[in-house]
């Protein structure tokens, strides 16, 4: 008896002392559970960054399983026939056009098709830049304001630039995009402003160059018995250990590739063979189907500071972004569609580097207007490749079954 009263006691003190703990460590310190800010989709990996915080909020999102009529149940999610059935796959890749920054969603996207079958479309795909982050408002991004140039130069309204960028994207997740989100839509014209992602983004994340940055935090959630993100997600203390260690990983993996030049060689060599290989299959794409399509490698603070002569360090040093701007230049140089890249590494080189980037990778406002200035003529020519404008959508002639 005196035992079992003493097994209960410690066992209450012990309890009592992690709630005290944590209870500290969320009022004193401000340590926070772990949230999940990238909800997962069953084809693109990740898909669209948004405000919700847990896991039952993000199933309610525009690409969580409840958009897609499954219902939730006691092993899963299932698909019951209580809502429309798709007409279309491609509604998988919707969600592509209904981040913050976009202007246009699917459905007015496939009405426009609809009912404007002259219409001139361009659909821009890429990353966050591609996006227009930064801009305080969708009207204020690139693509919006070269909508309004390319409108005001050729006398018509009736042109669109539809945007199904997505923040984070490689060019694997754009390539997706392509024959996922624009293809099926009969797209005449294809812009995919992107590059920087590919280069940058696996180094920070610990995944293997082109695959999607948070391919390795997946495998942890579906191939781990689950008990470690239970307890992250509850205990702030917990989530903090686990963050510094993935902190740790993530900074061994860049000294690695900073101090040894052996591994550098083959992660920029096979990011940027990757990259190409993925640009240069849509390019080949379109050229057998008759789209009009560009590939645009998009300017990076450290490219505006080596045109210049500044110190280029990013996430590593100068040394290694040179190397990276060199790679992209040959592999550019090198393409079978050399003339569907667009180069716009050196457009901010007369402008002041703080007033045109607000990190290492996106641009202000005043960036935002550059970069639509820059790809006009890249866009009237897009354009003009587009023979008559779009044809009738053959979703559009679709017959109901």
């Amino acid at each position: 008896m005196s035992l079992s009263k003493s097994i209960v006691s410690t066992f209450v003190v012990v309890v009592l002392s992690l709630v005290a703990a944590e209870f500290v460590a969320r009022t004193v310190f401000g340590l926070k559970p772990l949230v999940i800010q990238t909800p997962y989709h069953p084809i693109y990996t990740l898909a669209e960054f948004d405000n919700l915080s847990t896991n039952a909020e993000m199933a309610r999102g525009p690409s969580g399983p409840l958009a897609y009529g499954y219902a939730e149940g006691l092993f899963g999610y299932y698909y019951d026939g209580g809502t429309p059935t798709p007409r279309s796959s491609t509604n998988l890749s919707d969600f592509l056009f209904r981040h913050t920054l976009s202007r246009y969603d699917a459905a007015t996207i496939d009405r426009l098709a609809c009912e404007q079958p002259n219409a001139a479309a361009i659909y821009v795909l890429g990353g966050s830049v591609a996006q227009g982050h930064s801009a305080q408002s969708k009207e204020a991004t690139w693509h919006a304001l070269l909508e309004g140039k390319l409108r005001k130069q050729l006398h018509r309204d009736d042109l669109y630039l539809f945007n199904g960028a997505m923040g984070g994207y490689l060019s694997l997740q754009d390539k997706m995009a392509y024959y996922l989100a624009a293809v099926p839509r009969d797209a005449r014209a294809v812009l995919i402003l992107n590059s920087q992602n590919d280069l940058i983004v696996p180094m920070s994340s610990a995944t293997r160059p082109g695959d999607p940055f948070v391919l390795g935090v997946r495998f942890g959630q579906f191939f781990t018995d689950g008990f470690i993100w239970w307890l992250a997600k509850h205990s702030s203390i917990a989530n903090a250990v686990l963050q510094s260690e993935v902190k740790q990983v993530v900074q061994t993996y860049r000294q690695r590739l900073e101090e040894d030049d052996a591994a550098f060689a083959q992660y920029a060599t096979t990011a940027v063979d990757i990259y190409f290989e993925n640009m240069n299959e849509v390019l080949e794409d379109c050229a057998t189907h008759g789209r009009a399509c560009l590939v645009a490698v998009q300017p990076a603070r450290s490219f505006t500071a080596i045109n210049r002569g500044l110190p280029a360090s990013d996430v590593l040093s100068e040394k290694r972004m040179r190397r990276f701007y060199e790679l992209m230049k040959q592999g550019i140089a090198s393409s079978p569609y050399r003339e569907r890249f667009v180069d716009l590494t050196g457009i901010f080189d007369q402008s002041d580097i703080a007033e045109i980037y607000t990190d290492g990778a996106h641009y202000s406002e005043r960036g935002q207007e550059v970069l639509a200035g820059a790809l006009m003529q890249p866009a009237l020519g897009l354009l003009k490749d587009v023979a008559s404008g779009t044809t009738t959508s053959a979703r559009c002639r679709r017959p109901s079954i």
